[in-house]
């Protein structure tokens, strides 16, 4: 009897179907999982979405749109689960309009007009910002950047990049633009290690604010800080982890999870944040990098030669301050790149918005005054103590980045990030 061929055909075309659907590609032609939907939150808009011939900003409630004959159109807008209103920001400047629409992470499309304002958006890679928003427990906004390589359907790192406003006229002030611009900045900077690992980038606008001895210094996480429990100050620590939290729900709506553990990358004021955070919260950091913090990464050790080491020179009372309990061993496993620059004179240890007189005094004592020195005599005790970390001192180099220095820390966070 001769066989049917019926069964050997529907067979290949299964195959064939299984393949095209393996490519995660839907029937809106979105690849990579990046399913068109409903927004739930303005933040599903925000940025540059660019079309052939036009395309759209939002920021915030606002937008503004462009085409490529000149026209130019400001305004607000709101949104159901099928429909965007654009609304002009002066009356009589032009005629508002509803347009049908489906957003993704990458992909906003537009329909219901025969003109350009409908059309396919492709979401362009950009630092994004996020308000305030203290009933999510951060007083502070921040920025995060998705590079174009991390795409819906992924799972990919967290990098927090510490905020440094050093560098801007009277920075110690209470201004938000300011530290705003200052973020800004840092994380123009920073996409460039984001682009390179594929992480998500994270960078808050924390402040340094104006104050009276004894100074608080949340951008560096000083013992002030750490003790202020009320106010829009109040442990800027547990802020930075409620940015996370929220940044994390931002990247699930479009796709992308973020790992439980992240990558920390800070120099300078940034640095000593990045060190300091990591000791606080070691269930939270998977590696971290710590440039240009002056020979002072704290010690993680209570006692040294008989001199009680106090928060932030080591760890004797940081649970006094934060409750949160030292975990050596964990901390122990967290793999660290310090490094300074060996011309580096940029020294706050007599400054009192660093450090109060005891801390000073705790320093030299056991550090001394030089920073090099401190910084050799600091690897040699997180070497007795078998921390994970890496120390590096770079020749002909003063309070900076150098591209061999940015090389080092993209390397290191590579090695680390699984």
């Amino acid at each position: 009897m001769k066989r049917s061929s019926v069964f050997p055909v529907c067979f290949v075309l299964l195959a064939l179907l299984l393949i095209s659907c393996s490519n995660g590609t839907t029937d809106s032609g979105v690849s990579g999982g990046d399913v068109l939907g409903p927004a739930t939150s303005n933040d599903d808009f925000q940025g540059l979405w660019v079309g052939p011939d036009s395309n759209y900003r939002f920021t915030g409630n606002s937008f503004q749109y462009q085409d490529n004959i000149g026209r130019s159109r400001p305004g607000s807008f709101t949104f159901t689960s099928t429909q965007i209103t654009f609304i002009p920001q002066q009356a009589n400047t032009w005629t508002g309009y509803t347009l049908n629409y489906q957003v993704s992470g990458t992909t906003l499309a537009l329909s219901g007009s025969t003109d350009q304002t409908s059309g396919t958006f492709e979401r362009q890679p950009e630092p994004l910002f996020v308000a305030a928003n203290p009933s999510r427990g951060f007083n502070y906004g921040y920025y995060y950047y998705i590079p174009g390589n991390v795409r819906s359907g992924s799972t990919v790192r967290l990098l927090v990049e510490p905020n440094n406003t050093a560098g801007f006229t009277n920075y110690t002030i209470d201004d938000a633009q300011t530290h705003t611009q200052a973020a800004f900045r840092v994380i123009n900077e920073a996409k460039r290690i984001a682009d390179e690992l594929g992480t998500v980038l994270l960078v808050p606008s924390i402040p340094r604010p104006l104050s009276t001895p004894p100074f608080t210094e949340p951008q560096i996480l000083n013992r002030v800080a750490m003790q202020t429990s009320t106010g829009t100050h109040a442990r800027v620590d547990l802020q930075l982890i409620r940015m996370i939290d929220n940044l994390r729900e931002i990247s699930q709506r479009r796709g992308i999870n973020l790992e439980a553990k992240i990558l920390i990358n800070g120099f300078s004021a940034g640095g000593n944040f990045g060190n300091r955070f990591t000791a606080l919260h070691p269930e939270l950091v998977q590696a971290v990098v710590s440039g240009g913090v002056a020979g002072l990464p704290i010690l993680p050790s209570a006692n040294i030669e008989g001199e009680r080491l106090i928060y932030p020179v080591g760890i004797a009372d940081l649970g006094d301050i934060t409750d949160n309990v030292f975990n050596l061993a964990l901390y122990s496993s967290i793999p660290q790149f310090i490094y300074m620059g060996a011309n580096d004179t940029n020294d706050p240890l007599r400054s009192t918005h660093f450090h109060g007189v005891e801390e000073q005094r705790i320093i030299i004592n056991v550090l001394g005054t030089d920073m090099r020195r401190r910084f050799e005599r600091s690897q040699n005790i997180y070497d007795d103590l078998g921390i994970n970390a890496t120390f590096r001192i770079y020749p002909g180099v003063g309070h900076d980045v150098t591209p061999q220095m940015e090389s080092d820390i993209i390397d290191f966070l590579r090695s680390n990030i699984r």
